[in-house]
């Protein structure tokens, strides 16, 4: 049996030059405006799926793994919402019908322009997604999955204006990646500079930057009131984030593949 399993997710998902994006036959999103939503972006995502039992869950691995690589690639948080389930006789009508959101119309986009410097994240995210959905599952259920959606709630978290939970779910992730043993935060240091300098002088920046950073982090965790900069959040996130995306793009899913090939070094 085929199905269509929809989303409606709000984030600045789809930009103003492409109103409908064919991520795969069986995975499309199209932007969205809602009839009593005032301001925010919107899009739908319609997900075919084969077979019975849980569609749904099915359908919503896809779409949180597409999310998750959108917010590594745009640093932009999204979130979903679980609509509705219907039948489908050819993945060629997939979109076509809607059943759980009435209220949102396409948004239609005049001279769709996939060539423009806005649409490269979405872009960037598809190939990506298309890259790693083979081994969808495999790294969601990893550390490398873990770092990934930690990053997302530190994405999330840095858009509601919550710097401590941002400190916090970066530490996570970073953690997910690189701790194993004791001194945790010594191997950590030189394990993610080791991992994503590009030379002796900035391993050594990073390495530094990572030991504050986690002072930082075991200040906020104690609750001491003490002043979060910005600055060096952001820095240590791009950090992170250059882990992930190499660790991704290097297959090394787990954590004891990454630890042993930083490790060699």
């Amino acid at each position: 049996m085929l199905n269509q399993v929809e989303f409606l997710l709000q984030g600045p998902l789809l930009p103003l030059t492409i109103g409908r994006l064919h991520v795969s036959p069986s995975f499309r999103i199209e932007g969205a405006a809602g009839e009593k939503t005032a301001g925010g972006s919107f899009a739908l995502a319609f997900v075919g799926v084969m077979g019975e039992g849980d569609i749904i869950r099915k359908a919503s691995s896809r779409v949180e793994f597409f999310v998750l690589l959108y917010a590594l690639a745009t640093g932009h948080a999204v979130t979903s919402t679980v609509g509705g389930a219907t039948c489908l006789s050819t993945l060629d009508d997939l979109g076509k019908n809607r059943i759980s959101f009435p209220s949102y119309e396409r948004a239609t986009r005049r001279n769709e322009d996939f060539q423009s410097v806005s649409s490269k994240p979405i872009l960037l995210t598809k190939e990506r997604f298309l890259q790693l959905e083979e081994d969808k599952d495999r790294i969601l259920d990893e550390y490398v999955g873990l770092a990934l959606t930690y990053y997302y709630y530190a994405v999330r978290a840095s858009k509601k204006g919550s710097p401590a939970e941002v400190v916090t779910n970066l530490a996570i992730a970073a953690e997910a990646l690189f701790s194993k043993e004791q001194p945790y935060t010594a191997h950590l240091e030189r394990r993610l500079s080791g991992f994503i300098a590009h030379d002796e002088f900035e391993r050594k920046e990073i390495t530094k930057r990572i030991g504050e950073f986690y002072r930082l982090k075991e200040a906020v965790v104690r609750g001491e009131k003490r002043g979060i900069p910005p600055a060096d959040v952001r820095r240590v996130s791009e950090y992170i984030r250059r882990a992930i995306d190499k660790a991704l793009s290097s297959k090394l899913f787990t954590k004891a593949q990454l630890i042993q090939e930083v490790d060699k070094f």
